[in-house]
């Protein structure tokens, strides 16, 4: 409107297209394309050390990187002694009448003097005299032969006679024209011409009559075998000439440039309006023939190789080829020079390079001098010289023409005229030589001199770092590119890639060359700097298909305009396709896996070409995936190229390979920081080179959702380019975005995802491109788009009581059981005679002991030993008190292999069927052999033996029961059920026997009988079906009456600890524990209780596929005094996981491992030694109080075990802090450290499995398709449910039946079962028969007052005993809590005597205040939310360490059918309840959720009114 910027129109048009776009795409249902971003500012690159090196003054130009240019050495100027088999092929074939002819042109060393500006072949560096001419004078060139000619011609006979001469005078076609002939046929001429110019026109150099003197343009004649004697006769004439001037003033030598022309065929026109493709002339055809002209114009004495006229930079590169492999051969420094011809007005070369573009292409062969000639006069080569001026690093010339031609072919320009309008040149101090070209004479060279002498010479420019500097029709130096995002980043256009490109790979195979020139239009039109070409398929000639598409492309300006990649894995196919390429390429790839010689060999045949080169970092061993390798790699890559190639470091690209990230494996999570670091470690160590990458590799695991890939690109690319200094990439420039682009939750989740911050990157990132995949279906649909995962949101701090300030203390023992025996530290009387509960009673009832007057009582005198530590007498002292002692002071030892050491028994002495039978089951109804456990009673001198020997030789301090087996359940194999209570009993007695005869013989070393009760046959958790997942072949409660009568007959056979162990199935231990749990009321003991788990295999998992950690947090609540890992797995397998359990375990640790893994024969192989030095890593981290061994292990590995940890401190146990509610399901959870999806310090209950909230589910129910059920279990959990709340409590359903069905099915869910359950009924015995079948640690919900108080402590205890939490609902006698007093009231009440009497673990007590409807119209109710927030915050303040929750979904059940008004309610109720008040747990739809700030700004309002009750209406 105001017209304040230039772009103004343009920018809005480029606005209105996008908005014609969106509208366009919304009516097909499409993505909306991308907003135009207009211009960026461009960003700093990052620099390095040697970026900030000064440029210093040039002392000449650029040298080649042979050692006689490096090092100034002269031509010897004897070519006789320059014999490569190449050049005496060629010498061989001349036809020369004369064959021996002169090759020598070396001068006596003494001719002239030594000081400049004499010079004498032979003696002295022609380069360095050059230099000295050049930079202190602008050195005069010749002019034009042909003009000369012609005016010779005009004054004397010149015709088809005389241009045959004697010798061709009988030839087969017309020559005249063929001016290059008149050397052999007219020399005088020639010879005439060269002194004009000497003399004349004052001419420093000379150039031959050669032109066009290569088997190509002699073609035209028949002529082509006389090339060589062509260029020698040119040469020498010109030789003789300047000899003899040079002779007449020696200071002022001259010299003779061999002249080679363009030829009269292109390398990268097509002579074909029909066919871009068809080329008249190959490269190796136009090297050839250089090479040919070459070797005759120094063997006939030039002294400078001046490939001049160029038109088309291919055949130019051709030549400088072929010069470069000459002086490879001969080992000569020859200076070189080169000029090239912009055909008109454009400042282009035929072939369409820029000036700039055409030094680019050609700097590699390392010229003396460059400059443009022909085709302009001065005056209209002044913008294209001045371009020139600017950029070119060696000298710089101009013989331009005399004017434009006339309408007659001739050239108007006086001398005068010449010489004026070259002024402009010599004013700018641009030239270093100058001379002219068509329509100049002598006299026009003679008033050029005259003119120049006035003026200083170009001053060659500073020398700065090394750049890049590529072309194709237009330069480019990488060094200096930002792109289309203001980076400072090459962008390669990648769509031209067989490889990555499915509709290019289809164009290919189609061979429809020309829609594929569109695509790489399009690559160019939408910012790529270069062109990736890549063609290289098994099922395409790739050879065939690079060339034809190079040289289709070649012909395109608005792709050739770029330079070109050259891509692939065959090198001879990236070779064929730069020889068709004008420009200045970078070669994609070449790598030490081919070995260092083929490497060199490969890099010194680009390095002839001038390409740059892309080093992938490989090796001999493979790919670098780690940054130590990229590093390595690259740098003894660069040591190779650079210090033996001599291949210039700043046209290496690195690529150190782009590796993929996201795949969900551990060992790719690290690819991109790895090249990230790599980057910059290479650039610091590599100076001047390029780093790249394939970008697109990085998101390969995210193909199909461009957005996400992008997105990742767009925050790789951002650090690794401004803080690591990448410089390249392979890219689709279309779809490029900036960093600030990328959403801001977006661009945290590829943060995460690239520098690997978070264990959950891939997941999140996985999440992420889910949405985004529905997003585009349901743009297809028409639908409305999905709601945004919103990734990680950052946690938010809990609100903190009182209470959570108190300081850890140092633990003094083991947490205790709530007994008052425990609590006090009461000795067990050990008289169990005393103990006569009609529960244990009614055991010892059935036992088959024969006789049934047994010993039943074990204490000893109270005076039997000293009363002081470390003595010990059953009765007299607490035996929790001992063991807190010795495991405080020592590691302690257990026992080793019971199993194992029967083996040993059986292998030395008879231990068949007949002796497991003994006298008193010789009659036995089935086989016995391999009942271990029965051996304490027909062979009890084999077990007491076994203890004995584990007491005297191992050491141990602990020894386990011979009682693995001895449950009713498990000896139902052997259909000896009702012996149970008798092996238990005998299994104890004897160790007993054994531990008071050890101990006796050493009072100070006190040794205890542990009762081992072992896992059972049968699992509670595990369906034996593979067809019913719900099936199981044990109860809880058959399992609990099976470990009872084990632990009767355990004690009552004088065990002083009992051992839970080997524990596969968590929910038998907890059946086993309740069992304890059972005894130690009925007898009002203290008796210590260990739990061993077994970790199966490497997963780190039980058999039922608990962590180690859930294992612990799901059988804690029987405050055991020791836990551990016991089989399965050798001590090296246990330890990540040994070390987890030590970080969390409150009370003692014990490891008993196997001896190693079983063996193919099923044995160990671990020695005592073995064992010893495995287990030390243990003891070394202070991780154990008690260690042991199991399968394998003997009383030799056990001592070995010992004097080993003899040498350690034992664990201590963790300070005391704050108690926390702690879960399980398959893996364990802290409810107080948890956060939610929305980074809020709060419990997820899942909600959709209660048949009271889900009509879904209740039809899926009611239907009994559990199948489908666990379906939205699962998805409760994927969606962020921490918990899973079960309710299928309905009237027109059996509720007990169908809990437990749902548990027994959802535990063998991996998915569902990772997470702990809220088990949830009105009616108390659904919930008690659903809790039987967990093995992890559940909430239940709920109980309340309202039953009265002595039921409510009656289900408080029950659920104790479980190890349950529990949720306790605000209802009493009187009815439900409504009011904030009445919530406070009811809750304090149930808080003191759940504490208080019950003795309920306060962290494991959740209230429910009750959350009520909001927003009915009933005024009474608007009070409800505020309620509930206010009586949160006094609850908590008045019961430490309890959690507050709530139903969520009641709040606003009167806005119902309208999701978003509900969720916006729920968001701002839970954003105060939670971080104002402290509410933990709520049970919600964790994927409706919404965070307070996604709650539009009204809507917010609104809510906040409605919650808090702020406004009446």
């Amino acid at each position: 409107v105001f017209n304040k910027t230039p772009d103004a129109t343009e920018d809005m048009l480029e606005r209105t297209s996008y908005e014609r776009a969106c509208i366009e795409a919304r009516k097909k249902g499409l993505a909306p394309p991308r907003k135009p971003r207009g211009p960026l500012p461009n960003l700093p690159r990052k620099l390095f050390s040697y970026d900030h090196v000064e440029p210093k003054p040039a002392k000449e130009p650029p040298l080649p990187s042979s050692e006689a240019a490096q090092n100034h050495i002269p031509n010897h100027y004897t070519y006789s002694s320059v014999t490569h088999e190449k050049i005496a092929a060629i010498r061989s074939k001349t036809t020369l009448a004369n064959t021996d002819i002169c090759l020598d042109y070396k001068q006596s060393s003494n001719l002239y003097p030594e000081s400049y500006p004499h010079f004498v072949r032979g003696r002295d560096s022609l380069r360095e005299y050059i230099t000295s001419l050049f930079t202190s004078k602008i050195a005069i060139y010749d002019g034009a032969m042909g003009t000369m000619i012609q005016n010779y011609s005009k004054r004397n006979k010149l015709d088809e006679e005389e241009y045959r001469g004697d010798r061709f005078k009988d030839w087969n076609c017309n020559v005249k024209g063929n001016n290059d002939m008149l050397s052999i046929t007219q020399p005088h001429v020639i010879s005439g011409i060269y002194k004009e110019y000497l003399e004349v026109g004052g001419s420093n150099l000379i150039g031959t009559n050669t032109f066009s003197s290569t088997t190509i343009a002699m073609a035209d004649y028949n002529m082509e075998a006389y090339a060589y004697e062509l260029n020698y006769e040119g040469a020498r004439l010109a030789r003789q000439a300047c000899d003899e001037v040079t002779a007449a003033d020696p200071t002022n030598p001259r010299f003779v440039v061999g002249a080679i022309g363009p030829t009269n065929r292109t390398g990268s026109i097509s002579p074909s309006v029909e066919d871009p493709s068809a080329r008249n002339v190959t490269f190796d055809e136009l090297v050839e023939a250089y090479f040919e002209q070459i070797v005759g114009l120094m063997d006939g004495g030039a002294d400078i190789l001046m490939v001049e006229t160029i038109f088309d930079t291919l055949n130019a590169k051709a030549a400088l080829y072929a010069v470069g492999e000459y002086l490879e051969f001969s080992g000569l420094d020859i200076p070189v020079f080169v000029s090239g011809t912009l055909v008109d007005q454009s400042g282009r070369t035929l072939s369409g390079q820029t000036g700039e573009a055409f030094y680019a292409s050609i700097r590699h062969a390392k010229p003396m001098c460059v400059g443009l000639n022909c085709a302009l006069g001065a005056v209209h080569m002044i913008p294209f010289v001045e371009k020139l001026a600017k950029v070119v690093e060696c000298f710089l010339h101009v013989y331009s023409n005399a004017g434009l031609p006339n309408a007659m072919g001739g050239y108007d320009e006086s001398p005068d005229d010449m010489a004026r309008n070259n002024k402009t040149f010599f004013e700018n101090g641009w030239l270093n030589m100058v001379g002219g070209c068509c329509g100049s004479t002598p006299p026009h060279i003679k008033a050029i001199r005259e003119c120049a002498e006035n003026y200083a010479p170009r001053k060659l420019p500073d020398v700065g770092r090394p750049k890049m500097w590529l072309s194709g029709l237009e330069d480019l130096v990488v060094d200096d590119v930002h792109n289309h995002l203001g980076l400072p980043f090459l962008n390669v256009g990648e769509r031209c890639n067989i490889s990555g490109s499915i509709r290019f790979k289809k164009l290919m195979m189609a061979g429809d060359y020309a829609t594929a020139m569109d695509i790489a239009k399009k690559q160019v039109e939408d910012g790529a700097h270069v062109l990736d070409i890549n063609v290289d398929d098994g099922m395409l000639d790739g050879l065939a298909a690079m060339q034809k598409f190079v040289k289709i492309a070649v012909t395109e300006p608005e792709v050739s305009k770029v330079p070109f990649m050259l891509d692939a894995s065959k090198f001879e196919i990236v070779l064929a396709g730069l020889k068709w390429c004008q420009g200045k390429c970078i070669v994609n790839s070449i790598s030490l896996k081919v070995g260092e010689e083929l490497f060199k060999e490969q890099a010194t045949l680009l390095k002839k070409h001038g390409a740059a080169v892309v080093v992938m970092a490989f090796d001999e061993e493979g790919q670098a995936a780690t940054e130590d390798e990229k590093v390595r790699i690259c740098k003894r890559s660069y040591d190779i190229l650079v210090n033996e190639v001599h291949f210039p470091p700043e046209d290496i690209i690195f690529d150190p390979n782009v590796l993929t990230i996201g795949t969900g494996m551990e060992e790719h999570a690290n690819y991109g920081v790895d090249f990230i670091n790599a980057v910059k470690t290479i650039k610091e160590q590599c100076p001047y080179v390029k780093i790249s990458g394939g970008i697109s590799n990085l998101s390969f695991g995210f193909r199909g959702v461009m957005k996400i890939r992008e997105s990742i690109h767009a925050v790789f690319l951002h650090h690794a380019i401004l803080e690591s200094g990448m410089d390249v990439g392979i890219v689709n420039a279309n779809e490029m975005l900036h960093v600030t682009e990328v959403e801001g939750e977006l661009k945290k989740a590829c943060e995460n995802l690239v520098f690997n911050k978070t264990p959950d990157a891939t997941e999140d990132m996985l999440e992420r491109t889910s949405y985004e995949r529905a997003c585009i279906e349901a743009r297809k649909k028409g639908l409305a788009p999905p709601r945004k995962p919103r990734g990680p949101l950052p946690n938010l701090p809990r609100k903190l009581f009182s209470y959570d300030h108190v300081e850890p203390k140092p633990a003094k023992e083991p947490p205790l059981p709530s007994s008052e025996a425990a609590q006090n530290h009461i000795p067990n009387h050990y008289t169990y005679s005393s103990v006569t509960h009609e529960k244990i009673a009614a055991i010892r009832s059935k036992t088959t002991l024969a006789n049934t007057d047994i010993c039943l009582d074990y204490k000893q005198s109270s005076n039997l030993y000293p009363e002081s530590y470390p003595h010990f007498v059953r009765g007299r002292d607490s035996l929790r008190e001992y063991i807190t002692s010795l495991f405080t002071s020592k590691i302690a030892i257990y026992d080793g292999a019971m199993g194992t050491m029967i083996q040993n028994y059986s292998k030395r002495n008879k231990l068949d069927e007949e002796e497991y039978r003994g006298d008193r089951f010789k009659d036995w109804n089935c086989n016995v052999k391999g009942n271990n456990d029965m051996l304490s009673i027909t062979q009890p001198h084999v077990i007491s033996g076994i203890y004995k020997e584990y007491l005297e030789v191992g050491g141990s301090n602990l020894i386990g029961t011979n009682t693995f087996s001895s449950t009713t359940i498990a000896m139902a194999d052997y259909n000896m059920e009702a012996y149970a209570y008798e092996l238990n009993y005998e299994g104890a007695r004897l160790a007993r026997q054994a531990c008071d005869e050890v101990t006796a013989a050493d009072p100070t070393n006190p040794r205890f009988v542990v009762g081992a009760i072992g896992p059972t046959n049968r699992t509670g958790s595990i369906s034996p079906s593979v067809e019913d997942p719900s099936a199981r072949n044990v109860t809880f409660d058959e399992l609990v009456e099976a470990y009872f009568e084990q632990i009767v007959g355990l004690m009552d056979g004088g065990a002083d600890i009992l051992m839970v162990e080997t524990i596969f199935d968590t929910l038998n231990a907890k059946a086993a524990l309740y069992a304890v749990g059972e005894y130690l009321e009925f007898s009002g003991l203290d008796i210590p209780v260990f739990v061993s788990g077994t970790l199966v295999d490497q997963s780190g998992r039980t058999l039922s596929g608990q962590t180690g950690e859930a294992f612990y947090a799901s059988i804690r609540h029987a405050k055991p005094m020791c836990v551990g890992l016991n089989c399965a797995l050798g001590a090296v397998h246990m330890i990540p996981f040994v070390e987890k359990l030590a970080k969390v375990v409150e009370c003692f640790l014990h490891v008993y491992s196997n001896a190693g893994l079983p063996n193919a024969m099923g044995g160990y192989d671990e020695s005592p030694d073995d064992m010893a030095r495995n287990n030390k890593t243990f003891f070394e981290n202070g991780w154990l109080n008690m260690v042991g061994g199991c399968c394998g292990s003997t009383p030799p590995h056990i001592k070995a075990i010992r004097e080993c940890a003899e040498n350690y401190a034992p664990r201590k146990l963790p300070d005391v802090g704050r108690p926390k509610m702690w879960l399980s399901g398959l893996e364990d959870l802290v409810v107080d450290d948890v956060h939610n999806h929305l980074g809020l310090p709060f419990l997820n209950v899942g909600e959709r499995c209660n048949i009271s909230g889900s009509i879904r589910f209740k039809k899926l129910m009611m239907a009994g398709d559990y199948a489908t059920a666990m379906d939205i279990a699962k998805k409760q959990v994927e969606d962020g449910a921490h918990v899973l709340d079960i309710n299928v409590d309905d009237g027109m359903l059996d509720g007990l039946a169908a809990m437990q069905k749902f548990v027994k099915i959802a535990v063998t869910e991996p998915e569902v079962s990772k997470v702990p359950f809220m088990l949830d009924a009105s009616k108390f015995e659904i919930v008690l028969a659903g809790l039987k079948w967990c093995q992890g640690k559940c909430i239940v919900n709920s109980i309340s007052l309202k039953v009265g108080e002595e039921l409510f402590k009656e289900q408080a205890t029950l659920l104790k005993k479980h190890g349950a939490a529990v949720v306790v609902m605000a209802f009493d006698e009187e009815g439900q809590a409504a009011t904030e007093d009445e919530k406070v009231r009811i809750c304090k009440r149930s808080y003191d005597i759940l504490v208080n009497e019950v003795h309920f673990p306060p962290e494991d007590i959740i209230f429910d205040p009750n959350v009520l409807t909001i927003g009915t119209g009933m005024e009474e109710h608007a009070n409800y939310g505020v309620d509930f927030i206010n009586a949160v915050k006094t609850i908590k303040e008045q019961c430490p360490y309890v959690k507050i929750s709530g139903g969520i979904s009641n709040l606003s059940f009167g806005f119902r059918g309208v999701m978003k008004i509900r969720e916006s309610i729920h968001a701002v109720f839970l954003h105060h309840a939670i971080l104002e008040s402290g509410m933990d747990v709520g049970i919600v739809n964790a994927n409706e959720m919404l965070h307070v700030t996604e709650v539009e700004g009204e809507l917010k309002k609104a809510c906040e009114n409605l919650v808090f009750n702020k406004t009446p209406d």
